[in-house]
């Protein structure tokens, strides 16, 4: 089942009517729903002169490998031919991967129409992969690649939109623009078991272990906050990823299209609980790094790009008097409910998501 259409990012820019479910102004003090989970970005806008910082902290498991939509074992992948040339097939298969994410935002509206941001981010990827012998199938042994630094950094604004004033869609929308400047590394190394059975330090390490894109890439957003009703909110966001360029390496990630929608409900006046569904697609990586030649699914670069959604539950936890106003606690838990790999690709599993925010 295809969750998104294939959006040109003109395309995405010309859609105005997404839903995004929270008040167009942060609360401040006032319900603990007065945001989207905190999974969302650029959710909502600040009131004159207001200022917000927040923390993330995401945790992302992925286990085993798809071939579309399909589990594969390892003896399956092995058996697909290798972009690079030597060795003809597949010999380097992973098992398991773990992505940390630490994200540090903030946010300021000179006026009640704007509100600017800003967020940098840091990551820790680590992947464990079983290597298989050039002339056969069998097991050399695994090794674990790993990489850490400064990811890419955004910045943004979002923009006043309109009202709707009346019936079940009482709320505002604004828009969102912002832009993510390259200061992740693509040229992270590590250690490998090479298919000779060889540990060889200092190659090159594939697509998904570098820790940004190499490129400036255009984030456009439309969001729109429903009014409360009742003990409920409910919202949508449709957001997009443009690449403008081919980075030093070569290559390009794909243009990536989200579109998302949640609900919320008011368990008390400082706390929430939430749900939200989420689904994306991403075009295949075009170009190559002619430094990442490992026989290993993700340094093929026909092997990038597909279908994803996700469902997620989460809780916002918020404090309204004394020392403890402003200040907002959240956790989401999210789990992958649909995937569908261009080639092969890890299987995503779930993330947990941690976050902080205070305003003033």
């Amino acid at each position: 089942m295809t969750y998104l259409p294939k959006l040109g990012m003109g395309a995405l820019l010309l859609i105005t009517p997404a839903l995004t479910l929270t008040p167009a102004f942060a609360d401040g003090a006032a319900r603990a729903d007065g945001h989207a989970p905190i999974g969302v970005m650029g959710d909502h806008r600040h009131k004159a002169g207001e200022w917000m910082l927040s923390w993330r902290q995401m945790d992302m498991s992925m286990q085993g490998n798809l071939q579309g939509t399909r589990s594969i074992p390892d003896a399956q992948v092995l058996q697909l031919p290798n972009q690079h040339g030597s060795p003809a097939q597949l010999r380097v298969v992973p098992q398991s991967m773990d992505m940390k994410m630490t994200m540090l935002g903030a946010m300021y509206a000179p006026n009640d129409d704007l509100t600017f941001l800003a967020m940098a981010m840091q990551h820790e990827t680590s992947m464990r992969l079983n290597t298989y012998g050039a002339m056969s199938q069998a097991l050399l042994g695994s090794f674990t690649s790993q990489s850490e630094g400064l990811g890419d950094t955004t910045l943004g604004a979002l923009l006043a939109g309109g009202d709707i004033a009346q019936g079940a869609l009482a709320g505002t929308w604004h828009y969102g623009v912002a832009l993510s400047i390259p200061t992740g590394s693509i040229k992270q190394t590590g250690r490998v078991l090479t298919p000779m059975n060889q540990h060889i330090s200092g190659k090159r390490l594939p697509y998904p272990m570098q820790l940004g894109s190499g490129t400036y890439d255009i984030k456009p957003s439309l969001t729109f906050n429903s009014a409360a009703h009742g003990a409920w909110r409910y919202g949508g966001q449709i957001s997009g990823v443009a690449r403008l360029e081919d980075n030093s390496q070569g290559y390009r990630l794909g243009d990536k299209a989200l579109v998302q929608g949640w609900v919320s409900r008011r368990l008390a006046s400082f706390v929430s609980a939430s749900a939200r569904l989420d689904a994306s697609y991403q075009d295949r990586l075009r170009g190559t790094d002619s430094a990442i030649t490992l026989p290993v699914p993700t340094a093929q670069t026909n092997f990038t790009g597909g279908e994803l959604a996700h469902l997620s539950v989460g809780f916002n936890v918020v404090g309204q008097h004394g020392i403890w106003a402003g200040h907002r606690l959240a956790l989401e838990w999210t789990s992958a409910i649909h995937q569908k790999a261009n080639g092969v690709q890890m299987e995503h599993q779930d993330t947990l998501t941690l976050g902080y925010q205070k305003a003033w």
